[in-house]
């Protein structure tokens, strides 16, 4: 969820902080602020709101110091206030943490703390990690007394040695259930920044004379070329022209740096007015890179092809928008290949006790890599001897380390919270399987790669925006909006009605419109607004008597089809690509993704960062 960056070098830290740390705004805004260190003093500076709240704030004064930490916050443990804003500091102010992650247990500890007499000014379970850190470095020191009572004029008198300080954040972690990924700074280390990951993505980033570390790639674009991915356990710090990394038991081991394959200008917005926009234009490429990237890289042949031969069972896991993906994929290999798929939320996967053993294949689905619900499900499945498949779009990401194989989707860099490229891009690299499956097992489908490549550019040459900007008028009042379709289109009409309500923040909900008349047409009344999607052959008589139930009811129907004579039908109707009716989620996405966007521009919202969501769910 929340963005970490950390800067050491020779320029102003607190610029380049905020400059990283705008990269990293998706994963949550609900408040921001930073930490430095110069000439010994300590400065914090938070804001709520998102980062510009802090920039404003800042932008007027000059501060010389060459060291920070900086933190963009997705609230878990309490509001959004300046309070609960990272940085947390001990209980003497001598450190500052900020942190992403949870610490599941923070209660228990917070109330032995207290019984040592240490107070506590938020709700957070942040502040309990650095209070705890703070009591751990001083209390066993044979000078505890002497440093604080120094601690003010401390980098010029004394300093506790940085074995120490690695051994007390070693310690703290032990103590701490659940996930995390802090960056600390301890006054005295002006040239100091140190460190520790578990579960939660951390990234090192190295420079010229100057270092960074980051939640995520995009943070570190045009500043370094350099990265590594830290795993999990490992801890250490940063200086100006040094990186040292220790396992868990505080041996230091020798990080391998890769080059960041990300371009600078895939995270800009070039001519778009959002991020969301951009990427939405950007779905066929992403399509056509990933099928491209998985034929010329041979990533399926390294799947051995004897696993799909015998009888296996079959297990899709993943959340939200990319469960959705899973769902088009369950459709179409039992459409197809005839193969039985369970289908689960991750959140739920562990709990009701899979079926799953040695002979299963489980593909997880995460445009992160990092989805924390679904990194359990990883460990689950290892430890039940299956074997696991994973669908991602980062590199380097814990889920990569963790299954058996990896199917990379290639959509770049994601960095509107409303998954659209990336979604796309993952049914690209589910049909490569399903293509790749078939050849296996001797199974005639109705699609090659080269269909699912035309089928995602069939919108070059369609322009929606006369008809949804109509659209737009008539909906975006709305309290509430329900979608219906029939076998895949019902898939369909879930993931886009997830779109307009993540961003729109109208209330949308998906129904199966052959389920009207047991219970769901209660709901339609006269002028609610209807989304209907209708792109298989094979059920255009089923879904207009459906929409003839709801016409009946006074409601208006927007269609979305590929069927030009069904307009005297519906109040409006956006035509969409003729493809295979197998192809389909290629061709009616888009337009889709687009009456979302403009609906949330339409109530004056930002579609990039809807309120109360993050980009990466890193926490449960």
């Amino acid at each position: 969820m929340c963005g970490i960056v950390g800067y050491i070098g020779n320029h102003l830290a607190i610029p380049i902080t905020l400059k990283c740390l705008a990269a990293l705004e998706y994963r949550g805004y609900d408040s921001a602020g930073l930490a430095y260190l110069d000439s010994g003093n300590m400065g914090v500076v938070k804001r709520v709101g998102k980062l510009e709240n802090l920039n404003n704030f800042l932008k007027n004064k000059i501060i010389p110091a060459s060291c920070a930490i900086g933190h963009t916050r997705w609230a878990t443990h309490g509001k959004a206030t300046v309070e609960n804003a990272h940085p947390h500091t001990d209980a003497n102010s001598v450190l500052s943490v900020v942190h992403n992650g949870i610490i599941e247990n923070y209660d228990s500890i917070k109330k032995e703390l207290k019984d040592k007499g240490i107070k506590f000014y938020s709700e957070t379970d942040t502040e309990v990690f650095a209070k705890l850190l703070g009591y751990n470095l001083f209390s066993q020191n044979p000078d505890f007394d002497k440093y604080y009572a120094m601690h003010n004029s401390l980098h010029s008198t004394y300093k506790i040695s940085k074995k120490h300080i690695l051994k007390a954040l070693n310690t703290t972690i032990s103590q701490c259930n659940g996930t995390y990924a802090v960056a600390v700074l301890v006054k005295g280390y002006d040239d100091t920044i140190f460190f520790a990951k578990y579960k939660s993505p951390l990234i090192l980033g190295k420079g010229q004379d100057e270092n960074f570390l980051a939640s995520d790639t995009p943070a570190l674009l045009g500043v370094v070329s350099k990265f590594y991915s830290l795993k999990d356990g490992e801890c250490g710090y940063i200086e100006k022209g040094k990186i040292v990394v220790c396992d868990e038991n505080l041996k230091q081991t020798k990080p391998i740096f890769k080059k960041i394959s990300v371009k600078p200008e895939q995270v800009m917005l070039g001519s778009f007015k959002h991020f969301m926009q951009k990427e939405i234009e950007q779905g066929a490429e992403s399509v056509i890179n990933t099928i491209d990237r998985i034929k010329k890289l041979g990533i399926l042949e390294r799947i051995p092809a004897q696993i799909f031969e015998k009888n296996f069972n079959l297990h899709i896991t993943a959340c939200g928008t990319a469960l959705h993906a899973g769902m088009v994929a369950k459709y179409i290999i039992e459409n197809q290949l005839r193969i039985p798929v369970f289908l689960d939320y991750a959140s739920e996967f562990r709990y009701k006790e899979p079926l799953i053993n040695a002979e299963s294949i489980c593909l997880f689905i995460s445009q992160s890599g990092e989805t924390a619900d679904t990194l359990s499900c990883v460990e689950l499945a290892k430890q039940k001897g299956a074997t696991t498949i994973a669908f991602t779009n980062v590199p380097a990401s814990r889920m990569e380390s963790m299954v058996d194989y990896v199917i990379p989707t290639s959509a770049g860099p994601e960095i509107a919270v409303a998954s659209t490229k990336a979604y796309l891009a993952q049914l690209g690299a589910l049909y490569s399987l399903v293509d790749y499956i078939a050849k296996i097992r001797h199974i005639t489908v109705n699609f090659n790669i080269d269909n699912v490549r035309l089928a995602a550019l069939s919108n070059a040459k369609f322009n929606y925006d006369e008809t949804l900007n109509e659209i737009v008028e008539l909906i975006k009042n709305e309290e509430s909006i329900y979608f219906v379709g029939r076998g895949l289109d019902y898939i369909l009409a879930m993931e886009a009605a997830l779109k307009l309500k993540e961003v729109s923040y109208i209330h949308c909900e998906a129904l199966p419109a052959g389920e009207l008349k047991h219970g769901s047409l209660a709901l339609i009344k006269r002028d609610c607004v209807v989304i209907a999607i209708l792109t298989q052959d094979d059920l255009v008589e089923k879904m207009l008597n459906n929409i003839h139930e709801i016409n009946s009811r006074g409601a208006k129907v927007i269609l979305f089809s590929p069927y030009a004579d069904l307009e005297k039908f519906v109040s409006a109707h956006v035509l969409t690509p003729q493809v295979d009716n197998m192809l389909e989620p290629f061709a009616v996405m888009k337009p889709l993704q687009i009456l979302a966007y403009k609906t949330a521009l339409a109530r004056n919202l930002d579609p990039d960062k809807p309120r109360n969501l993050a980009k990466s769910v890193t926490v449960e």
